[in-house]
């Protein structure tokens, strides 16, 4: 998968996941709930624009992206009430629709962070044999 595709992935299942929240009824949740919502999806667009353009700094954005966006979610929606940043999936007695949507965008940001990753590890493995190849190189004797 590239990054691009796991961006938009992303994008799809917050998306959705916003969507179901609407679906659900918006009443009840903090303007700590929305603003971290809101955030995600904010940096999940800059992330697929970022892929969109290869700009050099997509991969570690899509990683970093990628695993506080899982942490978040699930700290948010699977974990016990903890702050105003809880809606409790298991305390709100959330239905089948909400757990799998709020699972597959957490297996969503997991899947950006793993390509993401992939994508770093690929680029830092690739670099120092360009140097070399270029002439740039230095010797560390």
């Amino acid at each position: 998968m590239t990054l691009l595709r796991a961006n938009v992935l992303f994008v799809a299942v917050n998306l959705l996941h916003t969507a179901d929240h609407q679906r659900q009824g918006t009443a009840r949740l903090t303007t700590e709930i929305m603003l971290g919502g809101s955030a995600i999806t904010l940096a999940a667009i800059v992330s697929l624009v970022m892929a969109r353009r290869r700009d050099k700094q997509a991969p570690i954005f899509g990683a970093v992206l990628g695993l506080s966006a899982a942490a978040g979610i699930a700290a948010s929606h699977i974990a016990p009430h903890w702050s105003a940043f809880s809606d409790s999936y298991p305390q709100i007695h959330a239905d089948a629709i909400s757990w799998i949507i709020v699972l597959l965008e957490i297996a969503g940001a997991l899947v950006l962070a793993a390509v993401a990753v992939r994508d770093l590890r690929r680029a830092s493995t690739t670099a120092p044999r360009a140097a070399v190849a270029a002439g740039t190189g230095r010797s560390t004797l």
